[in-house]
């Protein structure tokens, strides 16, 4: 009766099975744990660029060109807030239009995320109803995914928004929109300095 109790050695529990799956567990571990220090080196990176510069055409320049880049998009662009009109206009555009771009604050995927002050990830540019294809259309550029991300200063209030256009490899995700943020972060503080608000 005793033996018949006993666990049949497919009833065993799979210890080398339970093996494998503690190491892939600390595989993901060691992996998630060095992106994590990569990505605050590069923050820190970022923090110590923006600091080094004196222009805050330089520091805006500067903060999309290194977003655009960390996060494998094609183009990034970075609008502020005119509060006597109204209006978003473009500090940092890239890309072959060099014209001003002006828009309402409250129209358009840069007016949503202006208005609500909370980041996105667009995955079907044209598939969204507040994407607005006019730019496109005059310079020939297919926007097909978007990052967006409010910009504000370090009293966290909302002065513009940052897009970053076309992941190229893949889409975005939530670790790319967390790291914009941050990376806006680090830029806020020297855009916090009274000089630089006063000529914005």
């Amino acid at each position: 009766m005793a033996s018949s109790l006993r666990p049949k050695p497919d009833d065993r529990p799979p210890i080398k099975s339970r093996s494998s799956r503690d190491q892939l567990d600390s595989g993901a571990r060691l992996a998630l744990a060095d992106k994590k220090l990569k990505q605050a080196e590069m923050l820190l990176s970022v923090s110590r660029k923006v600091a080094a510069i004196e222009s805050l055409d330089e520091i805006l320049k500067t903060l999309v060109e290194m977003t655009t880049y960390e996060l494998g998009a094609e183009r990034g662009s970075l609008f502020l807030n005119d509060a006597a009109t109204g209006e978003l206009y473009s500090r940092v555009a890239q890309g072959t239009f060099s014209r001003e771009i002006r828009i309402l604050n409250t129209t358009g995927v840069a007016g949503a995320i202006f208005t609500s002050g909370k980041g996105e990830i667009i995955d079907d540019a044209y598939g969204d109803p507040r994407f607005n294809r006019t730019i496109d259309e005059q310079t020939g550029f297919v926007t097909k995914n978007i990052l967006c991300a409010p910009v504000r200063t370090v009293k966290n209030e909302v002065i513009g928004v940052i897009q970053v256009l076309n992941k190229m490899e893949s889409r975005f995700t939530i670790e790319d929109l967390k790291l914009l943020e941050a990376m806006t972060t680090q830029a806020s503080v020297a855009l916090q300095s009274t000089q630089f608000v006063e000529r914005m």
